[in-house]
């Protein structure tokens, strides 16, 4: 829900933040609002596991987390060199979630 809720908050962001108006400032910060409310729901959601899906869950997202920095600083390096990178958060983000998508299909990693 709180996904679902982010993705039309950034929808209403892209057609109607821009420009002079006072609301652009709600429609940038309502995102941001549905963002925390995930990631509050991952750390309650993470300190109820046992050990035996900690132990599966954490070598995915490390990897995950680790391809995602290695993207940002690389992306940050050829915009640095004068290569526009449009979005440049966008595919940083779909690298890491990739990351750990394919990381958790090789190791096994439970789906619930």
């Amino acid at each position: 829900a709180g996904t679902g809720c982010y993705l039309l908050a950034s929808f209403a962001l892209y057609q109607w933040g821009s420009g002079t108006s006072p609301w652009r400032f709600i429609w940038a910060v309502l995102p941001l609002l549905f963002f925390a409310w995930n990631v509050t729901i991952i750390v309650l959601r993470m300190r109820q596991l046992d050990e035996y899906r900690i132990k599966l869950l954490f070598p995915p997202l490390a990897v995950g987390f680790t391809v995602a920095m290695f993207a940002a600083v690389t992306l940050g390096t050829l915009s640095a060199a004068g290569f526009t990178v449009p979005n440049v958060g966008w595919p940083v983000a779909i690298i890491g979630m990739a990351a750990w998508a394919f990381t958790t299909l090789v190791t096994g990693a439970p789906k619930d």
